[in-house]
């Protein structure tokens, strides 16, 4: 596992570092910072989603779909947090999106979950707040920061001995561009 979670890392780094020759540094250290905390955690949780902006406008036409990859981790190893009872609750991770015809490179740096039950069902709803940064070394916001805040709710499918399956629904205010981007796919949650 530690083999594997090298090779991603490695991969990480090489795609931001060859994508644009403005300094990602910072998307660097955070590329590290999180394969350090999910090795600590031994948890991982992968989500991989279609993104739906019915407000973008590129170049005079609309832009309205795209795709997405969230990686996260509890934060039970963030020394600010450690022992505290919001550690149960929160999360941090990496994002790609893709949208408008521009990669985007988002930490989530603030993501808060609490559980609840609807007709006999759990549910997990989720606030979260990131910095995204374009590096696919094209667009007009190429190199500029921007953020996203937003919210959703999330449901196990299925239930297994290291992990689970389910499905999640999000929107999101991007500074980048009007109106809400909304997500929705399955996720994948696992403990080694």
């Amino acid at each position: 596992m530690k083999k594997l979670l090298s090779l991603i890392t490695c991969a990480l780094l090489s795609v931001s570092a060859f994508a644009q020759t403005n300094d990602n540094t910072q998307i660097k250290q955070d590329v590290i910072a999180f394969a350090q905390n999910v090795a600590s955690n031994r948890s991982l949780t992968l989500a991989v989603y279609p993104s739906y902006a019915p407000d973008i406008v590129v170049n005079g036409r609309k832009d309205t779909f795209g795709m997405g990859v969230a990686a996260l981790v509890p934060t039970t190893v963030v020394p600010a947090l450690h022992g505290n009872a919001v550690a149960q609750h929160a999360f941090v991770g990496l994002r790609f999106d893709y949208l408008a015809h521009q990669a985007y490179a988002s930490t989530v740096g603030v993501g808060l979950r609490g559980d609840m039950q609807l007709w006999g069902h759990n549910f997990e709803g989720f606030t979260q707040a990131s910095a995204n940064v374009p590096f696919s070394g094209f667009g007009i916001h190429n190199g500029e920061l921007g953020a996203a805040v937003g919210g959703g709710i999330y449901t196990d499918i299925y239930t297994f001995s290291h992990g689970s399956l389910g499905l999640q629904i999000s929107a999101e205010k991007w500074t980048q561009f009007s109106g809400f981007v909304l997500h929705g796919g399955p996720v994948l949650s696992i403990s080694f």
